[in-house]
């Protein structure tokens, strides 16, 4: 079911307590924002375990091959929004 809220003038916003529950988020959690086209997505993230990584891989290349993954996923996401329903 949408819920509903209303941007305050420092723009925030906030999350309805039901979907704040079912999603987990509890006060203090990391958030992403992703925008696709004119949509904005709001997902959980775990900052601490991300930088538990940092430094793990390093020298191996891999950084080059995520940002070329990314890019291709990107633009498949934006082809989608793009096309009629």
């Amino acid at each position: 079911m949408p819920a509903s809220g209303i941007m305050s003038s420092k723009g925030q916003l906030v999350i309805p307590a039901k979907l704040r529950q079912e999603l987990g988020f509890k006060p203090g959690v990391r958030v992403i924002f992703r925008k696709q086209g004119k949509k904005l997505f709001i997902e959980s993230g775990s900052y601490e375990a991300l930088m538990a990584l940092r430094g793990k891989y390093a020298g191996l290349g891999l950084e080059k091959s995520f940002a070329e993954d990314r890019r291709l996923e990107k633009q498949r996401e934006e082809q989608k929004s793009e096309s009629p329903l």
